[in-house]
């Protein structure tokens, strides 16, 4: 009986030998996780601390844990924009070129875009062409009734010259554009002038008679 009794009692030590090993074997690790989260702790909140902390301690450069700190977005410079007049003004193409065609119509039933406005003037890829080597009857404010009759005939005959083919569109020598900031042409068919064909017609005048009287 006393042999078991010992027994008994070197088993019990030999456990509680077991158990405190191995309580002694994890309290190092223990700690050493306990001091890196109190490092952890300590270097975040002594960022927001860094102001009310001595200069010695201030100045250290301490660790950072956390996720990226909030930067503030990068300015971005505003849109540079033309003043509205600026941006509304369109600088005309210059039309000059052969094979132009068109189905051309009187101007204010097709808006300002293939349309005849007098027997010299006419609408085309929204520029205002004035025929130059002409000039033409009025339609309005017209003299008297006879310029008015004429002038709706050359109108007719000019629509119907350019819906009749395709034609050309050449500089008129020393000058781009009218008072009236429309662009000077002469209009050619075939190397012919359709505006001296409208003056053997009787429908304007040359040039050199620009000023001689309808009525």
């Amino acid at each position: 009986m006393a042999q078991a009794a010992s027994a008994k009692g070197r088993k019990r030590r030999r456990k509680s030998g077991s158990r405190s090993s191995s309580g002694g074997g994890m309290l190092p690790w223990l700690l050493a996780l306990a001091g890196v989260a109190g490092v952890i702790a300590f270097a975040d909140n002594a960022r927001h601390l860094k102001p009310y902390l001595p200069s010695s301690l201030a100045s250290l450069q301490l660790p950072h844990f956390g996720g990226s700190e909030a930067k503030p977005p990068a300015s971005v410079p505003a849109p540079v924009r033309k003043p509205e007049a600026e941006a509304a003004r369109v600088v005309p193409a210059d039309l000059v070129g052969k094979r132009f065609t068109g189905t051309f119509y009187f101007c204010g039933t097709s808006g300002l875009d293939n349309c005849v406005v007098d027997g010299a003037t006419f609408w085309f890829k929204k520029q205002q062409i004035s025929l130059a080597d002409i000039s033409a009857p009025r339609t309005e404010d017209a003299r008297c009734p006879q310029e008015r009759s004429k002038g709706f005939a050359a109108k007719v005959r000019l629509r119907d010259i350019l819906n009749a083919g395709a034609f050309e569109l050449t500089d008129w020598p020393n000058r781009n554009e009218d008072n009236a900031g429309r662009q000077l042409r002469v209009v050619l068919r075939n190397g012919a002038s359709i505006g001296r064909q409208m003056v053997h017609e009787g429908l304007v005048h040359g040039v050199a008679d620009a000023n001689k009287p309808w009525c």
